[in-house]
């Protein structure tokens, strides 16, 4: 393997992230050279400086909120999946063409790979339906044969779309959405997973929670929150309650390893980047 790779995330208000940690641990797993960049973009930016960055020699690109819907437009192919989603969060850049991917839906699957027979066939509440949102349930149906979702969102617009589109896709899942603060479903009294898929709770809100005022712990087996700050409350909360509760620290380096492979053909092993950048093994935070 020779040269020097050059990749980036792309997304706003993203100098919490550990993304530079986890490719500073996969060049000195390969012991090559590298860089990885964080890109903290303002909305009214996003135009010119996306399509700068995409002509400036960079390799490949992560994509996060709230790009993943946005980045489309500039891209010149899209796999299945990512199309699937219409959510992008991993840009492939080769020979001047952008080829959008989505490995959110492979990094989600798996901390849940022990779950599989629980959560299958059972049913599903999902917090927030943007691009997160929209791989877990694609990810759950695919992975784990989820026969069933309720969607919580506060925008009625985004979450008609939501239903529209992937319903598209997964025509044998049964979607639900809600708005925020309205009563309790009908459908379901208990869920067999519970996922946050707001930045509500992490790093940027730590104080601030999702959670409808009719959720509680006792409605629900396993809660997955994609944030992976370790003070996170709600998944303290979660296991004081004695829910099996994952955060989205693998799921975050199970994506970008998946993006490395996209970008460069390599494969690298889980366990040692995830304890590089963590500290521990994994599934144990």
């Amino acid at each position: 393997m020779t040269g020097q790779y050059h990749f980036g995330l792309v997304g706003h208000n993203v100098a919490y992230s550990k993304s530079s940690e986890i490719f500073e641990a996969v060049f000195d797993h390969l012991k090559i050279t590298g860089r990885f960049e964080l890109f903290d973009i303002q909305p009214e930016q996003f135009a010119d400086d996306f399509q700068k960055l995409a002509s400036s020699g960079v390799q490949g690109l992560s994509v996060t909120i709230p790009y993943k819907k946005e980045v489309i437009s500039y891209l010149n192919d899209l796999d299945p999946v990512a199309q699937a989603l219409e959510a992008v969060n991993s840009v492939h850049l080769d020979g001047g063409k952008l080829c959008g991917f989505n490995t959110d839906c492979y990094g989600f699957s798996l901390p849940l790979r022990p779950h599989h027979e629980p959560l299958k066939n059972g049913s599903a509440l999902i917090l927030g339906c943007g691009g997160g949102a929209r791989a877990v349930v694609y990810a759950l149906y695919t992975d784990y044969e989820i026969k069933g979702c309720t969607v919580v969102g506060r925008d009625s617009e985004r979450l008609r779309s939501f239903k529209q589109s992937l319903s598209r896709h997964l025509p044998n899942i049964e979607i639900n959405t809600r708005r925020t603060g309205t009563g309790k479903p009908s459908k379901c009294d208990t869920w067999d997973i519970v996922v946050n898929c707001t930045p509500l709770g992490g790093f940027n809100h730590p104080d601030e929670s999702p959670h409808p005022a009719w959720l509680d712990w006792s409605a629900m087996r396993i809660y997955y929150d994609l944030s992976y700050n370790p003070d996170n409350k709600l998944v303290a909360a979660a296991r004081e309650a004695e829910v099996v509760a994952i955060d989205g620290s693998a799921m975050l380096v199970g994506q970008a390893l998946r993006s490395f492979y996209v970008w460069t053909g390599t494969k690298l092993p889980f366990e040692p980047i995830y304890k590089a950048v963590f500290g521990v093994e994994p599934f144990r935070r």
